[in-house]
């Protein structure tokens, strides 16, 4: 046999350990793990799951959490990420059960310091504008409350904001 250079040497020890580490765990480490798994010991299950169980009813919700989880899973009668489509929608339902009232919802008030802006049945409107509704123009906004004008009978309506 010719004489092996370094670089043979180097491959050959390699693949020795990795021969070794095969022969470790497919005859000692596989075997143990398969019998440390078989004894489990019931006994440390058992405090397992009553340590957790104790851990768990520690932290039961207090009253305050109580309310606020109801609170989240009652269905909201206001929707406050609606877009102008269903701000409409809920108007037209608000309006059917409450005949004879305005149907006029002023949902939003921005302002930016140079303009303000109010959020009226899904639109936004600056000061001036006309409305939607013929014949009603917003005359005045505020963040409590917005001034719309009849340009036909000259009449002023005051409508709250809605949160």
């Amino acid at each position: 046999m010719s004489k092996l250079n370094k670089r043979q040497i180097i491959i050959l020890i390699i693949a020795g350990i990795f021969a070794l580490y095969a022969v470790y765990e497919l005859f000692i480490a596989g075997p143990a793990a398969k019998k440390a798994k078989a004894t489990a010991n019931p006994a440390n299950i058992n405090t397992f799951v009553n340590d957790l169980n104790k851990d768990l009813l520690t932290d039961i919700a207090s009253g305050v959490d109580a309310y606020i989880v109801t609170k989240a899973e009652a269905d909201w009668d206001k929707n406050p990420f609606w877009d102008r489509q269903g701000v409409r929608e809920w108007a037209a339902k608000d309006a059917a059960g409450k005949a004879g009232q305005s149907r006029t919802i002023y949902s939003g008030y921005v302002d930016s310091g140079k303009r303000r802006l109010a959020v009226i049945n899904g639109y936004e409107y600056r000061e001036g504008e006309q409305l939607e509704m013929e014949g009603y123009y917003l005359k005045k906004i505020t963040p409590s409350y917005v001034l719309i004008e009849n340009k036909n009978t000259g009449s002023e309506i005051e409508v709250p904001i809605q949160e």
